[in-house]
C-alpha cells in the first residue's frame, strides 16, 4: 500500500513539471522574439565620436610601412589611406608621398584585446576628407574632415559587409544580418554620422 506522503510527492513533482513546461514555453517565446528582433533592421543608426584612448598614438604619429596592412586606397598619385596595426591598436593612416611614409590621421579605431565588435579591416575614401573603415566587426567608422574627427556607428543586428558612395555624395552601406539570412541597405547623407535603412537599392 502506498503512503500518502509518496502520493503527495508525485503530485508535487507533477506540479513542478507543469511549471517547468510553462517556463520553457516562456523561454521559447522569448527566444523567438529575440530572433525576430535580430532579423529586423534598425530604421536609423547614429554614430558616436571616437575619442583617443590612453596609451594610444596621437594623430599625426609616424607609422612604419611594415605596420600598414591590407588595401591601400589612393585618391591621386600622392595621397592615399590605409589601416595600420600598432601595439595592439588599429589606426587609419595617411600618406602624402606615394606610400613612402605614413602617419596616423585620427585616434585608434579599435583596440585588439578588448573591442572585437569594433574591429575594422577594410578602408575606403571618397576624397581626401571623407574616409571610411569597416569589416571584421559591427561598425562603420567615418570621418568627413580628413581625420580630425572620427565617428563610429555600431550595428547591433548585423555586420557591415561593404561601404560605397554614390554619385550624389552619399555613403551606402550593406549590412548582413547575423546568420546571413538578410542583407540590409543603409544610406548616410552626412558622411556617416547617421544611417537610414532603405528598402530599395540607392533609395
Amino acid at each position: 500500500m502506498r503512503s500518502i506522503s509518496s502520493g503527495g510527492s508525485r503530485v508535487a513533482a507533477a506540479l513542478i513539471g507543469i511549471a517547468m513546461l510553462g517556463l520553457l514555453s516562456d523561454a521559447s517565446r522569448a527566444a523567438t522574439r529575440l530572433a525576430a528582433a535580430a532579423a529586423t533592421p534598425s530604421k536609423t543608426v547614429t554614430a558616436t565620436r571616437i575619442t583617443r584612448r590612453p596609451g594610444t598614438l596621437a594623430p599625426g604619429s609616424p607609422v612604419r610601412p611594415a605596420d600598414v596592412s591590407g588595401q591601400r586606397v589612393f585618391i591621386d598619385a600622392e595621397h592615399g589611406f590605409a589601416l595600420a596595426s600598432v601595439s595592439g591598436a588599429d589606426y587609419s593612416v595617411a600618406t602624402g608621398n606615394r606610400g613612402k611614409t605614413w602617419k596616423t590621421d585620427g585616434p585608434a579605431l579599435h583596440l585588439d584585446a578588448a573591442q572585437a565588435p569594433l574591429a575594422v579591416v577594410f578602408s575606403g575614401a571618397v576624397d581626401r576628407r571623407t574616409l571610411v573603415a569597416w569589416g571584421g566587426g559591427q561598425v562603420i567608422d567615418t570621418t568627413g574632415n580628413g581625420g580630425r574627427a572620427w565617428y563610429s556607428t555600431l550595428f547591433t543586428n548585423g555586420s557591415p559587409i561593404a561601404v560605397v558612395h554614390d554619385l550624389r555624395g552619399r555613403l551606402l552601406a550593406f549590412v548582413g544580418s547575423f546568420g546571413g539570412s538578410n542583407v540590409w541597405q543603409y544610406v548616410s547623407s552626412d558622411g556617416g554620422r547617421t544611417w537610414h535603412y532603405r528598402t530599395t537599392v540607392g533609395g
